[in-house]
């Protein structure tokens, strides 16, 4: 392969890769729509979207939880049956997933937010 080319492929991953972490979910709607989409029939009723709009916890009329993050040009979900264990530290909500792949997340909300959750 021609070190040109290579150079050429990897600098495109990486601008693409850029684009979509600059993304991120954008709005509560959208992180709506994205949890709507990761579990078949669920109805969100509240949103917690990070500052940076880099992550989301959506509560779903019946209880259940959907956490949304970015994961290279895609967006990562896990749906829980019951609220995950959440810690708030003034602003900032550490989530733990119990996953292992998925990891455990960190939102900066403001602190009333961070307390509902």
């Amino acid at each position: 392969m021609n070190l040109t080319v290579l150079l050429g492929s990897i600098a495109a991953v990486l601008v693409l890769a850029g684009i979509a972490w600059l993304l991120g979910l954008g709005s509560e709607e959208e992180a709506a729509h994205h949890a709507r989409e990761a579990h078949s029939g669920f109805r969100p009723a509240d949103v917690a979207l990070d500052a940076e709009g880099r992550a989301a916890l959506v509560l779903g009329e019946n209880g259940e939880v959907v956490i949304l993050r970015p994961h290279g040009a895609q967006i990562a979900a896990r749906v829980f049956r019951t609220p995950p264990k959440a810690v708030q530290d003034g602003a900032l909500l550490r989530v733990a997933t119990g996953e292992r792949l998925f990891g455990d997340m960190a939102l900066t909300l403001d602190e009333t937010e961070a307390a509902r959750w």
